[in-house]
């Protein structure tokens, strides 16, 4: 049985913060400090996809592997696990319902992100938070022959539930008081935790997990110590072993020195 410790991190609201757009100090010293450490295996636990990282791709050295697009994308030494993609058929179904409805979607592909158009909000996320480059379709058809691993839905929760209770085979992870990641029902972060840890051999008590929105709820249940960021959802938190301070206060190297990681 593997004896390495394994640590996996959640990107926006935990490694990443949004408000300033920059990886705090603390946190650089502490991914810095955490990879010299022989015996720990760091991964990137992430609703975004590898062609969403932007910004944060120098820091991908930092990482044994990655789990992206909410465990559709596993990153191990250079090979490239992928999940099945939504049903081609639900993709057709599911933009003409947000073209009737003027309703924005983000569609993760694998090596590219597609937009059928900007709305205020969609355009916010994607120059603010995303920063990465997208294809605007401005109203034009998509080609639904190709694989769609996610969907970004930038609407209220309202909508978003009359969606859910529509697209039943879909599974919808709520950012807030403003939009979600749709995907194939039963993957997840932790989906793609379980099968790291397949893959590697790690024991759950040597396994920690650190994130701060309602995403990450199902990854804290994989692991065996999991700590929510002090800005975190109030689900993240209630599921969290513990709960740290917030990102802009350094909570994160806070929560690992707290667990006498480093």
């Amino acid at each position: 049985m593997n004896q390495q410790i394994a640590l996996f991190f959640d990107i926006d609201g935990t490694l990443f913060d949004s408000k300033t757009k920059s990886i705090l100090p603390s946190t650089k010293y502490m991914l810095e400090e955490l990879r010299k450490r022989q015996n720990y295996d760091l991964y990137l636990s992430s609703g975004r996809s590898y062609v969403t990282l932007g910004t944060l791709k120098p820091y991908e050295k930092y990482f044994k592997g990655m789990n992206l697009t909410n465990g559709q994308e596993i990153y191990m030494h250079n090979d490239i696990y992928y999940g099945e993609g939504i049903d081609k058929e639900i993709i057709k179904v599911f933009l003409q319902r947000a073209s009737e409805q003027n309703i924005s979607l983000g569609l993760i592909l694998k090596d590219e992100i597609v937009i059928n158009f900007f709305n205020e909000e969609s355009y916010h996320n994607f120059t603010n938070y995303i920063q990465a480059r997208v294809r605007n379709l401005n109203h034009q058809p998509f080609d639904t022959s190709k694989e769609v691993l996610q969907i970004w839905i930038f609407a209220s929760n309202d909508i978003i539930d009359a969606y859910r209770k529509e697209f039943t085979t879909l599974d919808f992870i709520d950012w807030g008081n403003y939009g979600a990641d749709v995907l194939p029902s039963g993957l997840s972060k932790a989906s793609g935790i379980h099968r790291i840890a397949n893959m590697m051999g790690y024991q759950k008590k040597n396994m920690y997990a650190f994130g701060d929105g309602d995403n990450d709820a199902l990854m804290f249940q994989a692991v065996g110590t999991s700590v929510a960021m002090g800005n975190g959802s109030k689900l993240a938190k209630r599921s969290a072993t513990m709960v740290t301070d917030d990102i802009s206060n350094d909570g994160l190297y806070k929560a690992v020195k707290k667990l006498n990681l480093l």
